[in-house]
């Protein structure tokens, strides 16, 4: 049987069938043939421990190369895991870099909150762990390039070097990689350099000084794209009653994808909205735009919704954020182009909070405290540089414009 030119890294499942328990599903590389690694009916961390040394083994096994990737399109990819046939976990050396990473990984899920409970002390949103993982798997297939498949298994901290990390650094620069996302890859490094020094990983330190690296940063962040009046009016033109509604609510109350797919009918009345965001244990809450109120009126009249139902549901009835996956991005992108706009012209959904937070820290009376409820988050003395003060020349023709509609009562 022909061997599958693409390779999927297999996942950790768990299933009561046949007594199988915590497995792993791919495909035998010479024969082709699916068949499965199982870690049987075990304590998830145990489970997740095998997994990911066995997963090191597998990379060790394989002989599959990184030019079979040349052709992947998805730039946020360094490099992929191969896929092998079943190996013991023998291989893996007490206190290497994938048992170290193995804890952390193991340390960092355990932090994982609930994205709609509180945000306690210490917690992490789901999406920092998944970003987190790929952060921690790309720099170990980097070490395994740099030093041979599998080489990440027995490689303790005295056997990474400065010029390892530098590498890494240069690597991800040159992928064209924001400032940001430059800056949490390395954090990475360093939080698996910390947790090296753990008494099970044998209390491991640096041979050189981290401090002294010669450190490259990524790209500068792109400022936010604004809409201006003639966008903004062809925008809400050419979208329905439920688009117009979106868009009014994002500018008049500064609601973000995600807060619209949390939304709930009663949160918002004619004359005030309350909508305390979990999330940070900000208060958010204020005097509701005569248009905002209007626009869900008029909505809710022809979508009727139950009382503390979902104001916003995919056609499937999931919110229209849920996981990775954003209807209301997807939505928008279409918009854009059909008004003749592209992502360099215009930009994303999340833009409109932006507007509308310009528009409401340019009011006269507007204080810390104001625009602390409003953005749902922490107005830091830079946030108040950022919106609360005269507005641009170039975006007050917009500001104006918005101000005037959301004190009208009349649709558009």
């Amino acid at each position: 049987m022909a061997k599958h030119k693409r390779r999927r890294t297999p996942s950790l499942r768990f299933t009561t069938c046949r007594g199988i328990g915590w497995h792993a599903n791919y495909r035998d590389p010479d024969t082709g043939v699916p068949t499965k690694k199982r870690f049987g009916m075990i304590e998830e961390s145990q489970a997740r421990v095998l997994y990911h040394r066995w997963l090191s083994e597998l990379l060790d096994q394989s002989g599959v190369g990184r030019e079979q990737h040349a052709g992947r399109k998805r730039r946020d990819t360094i490099t992929q895991p191969r896929q092998s046939a079943t190996t013991t976990t023998s291989n893996v050396r007490a206190g290497s870099l994938v048992e170290i990473a193995t804890g952390l990984l193991e340390y960092e899920r355990t932090r994982v909150r609930d994205p709609e409970g509180p945000r306690a002390r210490g917690t992490i949103d789901p999406d920092v762990y998944s970003d987190k993982k790929k952060h921690v798997h790309d720099f170990l297939e980097f070490v395994n390039e740099l030093h041979g498949q599998g080489s990440v298994a027995s490689m303790a901290l005295a056997d990474l070097s400065m010029g390892d990390v530098e590498s890494f650094n240069r690597r991800i620069v040159e992928l064209g990689y924001s400032q940001s996302q430059v800056g949490r890859r390395m954090q990475v490094i360093r939080q698996l350099v910390n947790r090296a020094g753990r008494p099970e990983h044998g209390q491991q330190v640096l041979q050189w000084n981290w401090n002294s690296l010669d450190i490259l940063h990524g790209l500068p962040t792109r400022p936010l794209l604004l809409p201006d009046l003639k966008q903004l009016k062809a925008l809400i033109e050419v979208a329905d009653l439920r688009g117009q509604t979106m868009i009014w609510i994002a500018i008049g109350l500064g609601f973000g994808q995600r807060d619209l797919a949390t939304l709930r009918v009663g949160q918002i009345d004619r004359s005030t909205y309350d909508m305390r965001r979990g999330k940070t244990g900000i208060e958010r809450y204020g005097r509701t735009p005569p248009l905002v109120w209007k626009y869900i009126a008029q909505y809710l009249g022809v979508t009727p919704r139950r009382s503390a139902e979902l104001m916003f549901t995919t056609r499937n009835g999931l919110p229209i954020v849920h996981g990775k996956a954003d209807s209301v991005q997807q939505w928008w992108n279409k918009m854009r182009v059909k008004i003749g706009e592209s992502n360099s012209t215009l930009g994303g959904f999340y833009s409109l909070r932006h507007l509308g937070a310009t528009e409401f820290g340019s009011r006269p009376r507007c204080s810390i405290g104001d625009m602390k409820r409003w953005l749902g988050h922490s107005a830091r003395s830079d946030m108040a540089d950022r919106y609360m003060k005269p507005v641009s020349p170039e975006l007050k023709a917009v500001v104006e414009w918005v101000r005037r509609r959301l004190k009208s009562s009349q649709l558009d």
